[in-house]
């Protein structure tokens, strides 16, 4: 049976994965490659670029992008410089005045520097040769067209077989830059980018099964990394005060970025619940067939940790973390861990991506065996 690795979206928050990926390389060993299937979403896209393209030494891999996730600034990212970020925040000003949007940005932030750092990052050569070598299955980037509201799922691989259901099509394609930078343009922060004449904006947007293009490529074991452990709490503030635009814009980054994947993960083990219930010849009589599922998410909350690097910031990011209220906890704290691409930051969630995937040693040893 194929297994597949999937890597959700969150801005810096991916540096997560890493520190997993790093721990499973310890497990299981730092020459062996347990993967047949890739699939990235958002930031998530870019470590699976990476990862699949160093798929015939993986070890090295995990080394080369635990070093650069460490080193990682904001500045590498976006342009954080004030010049930059007040060009983009008066355009949008004088486009709401003058009721026009000619010239008007269509995001908060430019991430020029991010095709930059991708150029450096990803060898889609080395992609295209494991591929042919059969080293490599298939990778899969997720991507969101605006013009159609789909979620399309862009792969390469040796079987280029296309499919379309409610929202969300598969199609095959020769993967390049543009589908990582589509993929991991956050909407109203990052700019939409253009492939074959359509805009596409980041992978989690409307991306409901977040399972799906794994499936579809013939994937029956899926080894999931999250970004957010998303606690369930029963406590209610008191005293509570109106929401700022960050906590507004966070919760909503949240729906798309984590609570999408774990509706699918819930629904997947419900179908495997139903499966095991109906027998030998159950899938059959179903329709459908069960999936084993492996999932890693994080032991401790990013809200938390990002309150720290706040303040760490360059200026003018700072200034924007204030004017929209992304201070203190919560989502307020949450919107702003999507941009927090600091070294520091990066470096806590990684470690913390080690940490969960050493404690699972026992079960990622047996599930990837």
């Amino acid at each position: 049976m194929s297994t597949a690795l999937i890597l959700s979206g969150g801005g810096a928050r991916a540096s997560y994965q890493v520190g997993v990926l790093r721990g499973i390389s310890e497990i299981i060993g730092k020459e062996r490659q347990p993967f047949e299937i890739i699939c990235g979403t958002s930031a998530g896209a870019i470590n699976a670029a990476y990862m699949a393209s160093y798929i015939q030494s993986p070890g090295e891999g995990v080394a080369r992008l635990y070093d650069a996730w460490r080193e990682i600034s904001a500045a590498d990212v976006y342009d954080t410089s004030w010049s930059g970020v007040l060009k983009s925040l008066g355009s949008i000003l004088w486009g709401v005045i003058s009721n026009s949007s000619e010239g008007m940005p269509s995001a908060m932030l430019d991430n020029a520097p991010l095709r930059q750092l991708l150029s450096r990052w990803l060898d889609f050569d080395a992609i295209r040769n494991n591929i042919a070598s059969g080293v490599l299955r298939d990778l899969c980037i997720t991507a969101m067209n605006y013009s159609t509201g789909e979620s399309v799922a862009f792969h390469e691989g040796a079987d280029p077989v296309a499919w379309r259901r409610v929202h969300r099509v598969g199609q095959p394609a020769i993967l390049s830059i543009d589908h990582i930078m589509a993929s991991s343009a956050i909407p109203i922060l990052f700019p939409p980018q253009t492939i074959n004449g359509h805009y596409f904006g980041d992978g989690a947007l409307r991306q409901l099964n977040p399972l799906s293009p794994a499936l579809h490529l013939g994937a029956r074991r899926l080894f999931i990394v999250g970004v957010s452990a998303n606690p369930r709490t029963t406590d209610v503030p008191v005293n509570e005060e109106p929401p700022t635009i960050a906590q507004m814009a966070g919760h909503l980054l949240n729906r798309e970025f984590i609570d999408n994947l774990e509706a699918d993960i819930e629904h997947a083990e419900k179908i495997n619940e139903l499966v095991a219930q109906t027998g030998r010849r159950g899938p059959e009589r179903i329709g459908a067939h069960g999936v084993e599922i492996l999932v890693i998410t994080p032991s401790i909350s990013f809200d938390e940790v990002a309150t720290r690097y706040i303040s760490r910031q360059p200026s003018s990011m700072r200034l924007l973390f204030r004017l929209i209220g992304a201070r203190g906890r919560g989502a307020g704290a949450s919107f702003a861990s999507y941009l927090l691409f600091d070294g520091g930051f990066c470096t806590e969630l990684i470690d913390a991506g080690y940490r969960d995937a050493m404690d699972s040693a026992q079960e990622i040893r047996a599930f990837l065996s």
